[in-house]
């Protein structure tokens, strides 16, 4: 039987890949890893410098990511890989050689960040598939009636509307209010303007705000069943005053900006 050389190839050089570095190997990378974070330090940290160090890092990254990825942890893989990069650009931002901290090591030790994370936002109990159904259901029928109006829905007006019980749309209020169940289990897309990366973006920020900037940024971006709506309408329908409502817009935005650089 012949073998295709260039599959031959290939394969060789995957098993090149996975077998250990040598000392004199792991040195030269440190070297060359150093000359590329310097390149990068040097000219303005833009994102073309940055790449090179993203590629050589990558396995590194990528063995981080899947300590959480393979594990039973209730939040988007992206969410994981976003963060772990997150986590290294810092890193390589706060690098100082002249503290002696090999790269590799401060890498490594900023990367351990990624834990605090996930165990800040991982969804410790688990929503059935049945319950996603409904959970659409209801954030549909809240961003119609908000839309109708000019205000939210009481709970009794959502089980009218909804045809439930009010005893269900109570508890499942109270469960959309639970910090531990990541809207990612039941989003709703936000307006196709957004680009593909935008999108990505707006996807991510959403983890760390505080109950107020998480409900301006819902309306902002249409999110969670909520509707698009102006900085005024977000203000009369959120009850929340003007000029609060332009800080946490423009927080978001500079949020926006932050993520994407990470993209």
């Amino acid at each position: 039987m012949t073998v295709d050389a260039s599959i031959l190839d290939e394969f060789l050089e995957l098993i090149k890949e996975a077998a250990p570095k040598t000392k004199v190997e792991l040195k030269q990378t440190q070297k060359k890893e150093v000359g590329l974070w310097h390149n990068w330090n040097a000219n303005g940290r833009k994102p073309e410098h940055l790449q090179p160090l993203l590629d050589s890092f990558k396995p590194v990254l990528d063995k981080h990511a899947r300590v959480f990825t393979n594990s039973k942890v209730e939040l988007p893989t992206s969410t994981i890989h976003f963060e772990v990069r997150k986590q290294f650009v810092n890193a390589l931002k706060t690098y100082d050689p002249a503290k002696g901290t090999q790269l590799n090591t401060w890498v490594q030790t900023n990367l351990q960040k990624t834990s605090r994370f996930v165990k800040t936002y991982q969804n410790l109990g688990k929503i059935p598939e049945s319950q996603i159904s409904g959970i659409r259901k209801f954030n549909e029928s809240k961003a119609h009636l908000t839309d109708k109006f000019g205000h939210e829905p009481d709970t009794r007006s959502m089980a009218d509307h909804l045809g439930w019980s009010h005893k269900r749309v109570v508890q499942l209020q109270k469960e959309l209010s639970r910090k531990d169940l990541p809207a990612s289990a039941f989003m709703i897309e936000p307006a196709e303007s957004l680009s593909a990366k935008e999108l990505e973006a707006v996807t991510l920020m959403q983890y760390g705000l505080t109950p107020e900037e998480r409900t301006v940024y819902e309306y902002t971006f249409g999110m969670n069943g909520r509707p698009m709506l102006k900085p005024g309408q977000i203000s009369s329908t959120a009850k929340i005053h003007p000029s609060k409502v332009s800080r946490i817009r423009n927080k978001l935005q500079g949020k926006l900006q932050d993520t994407m650089q990470y993209l």
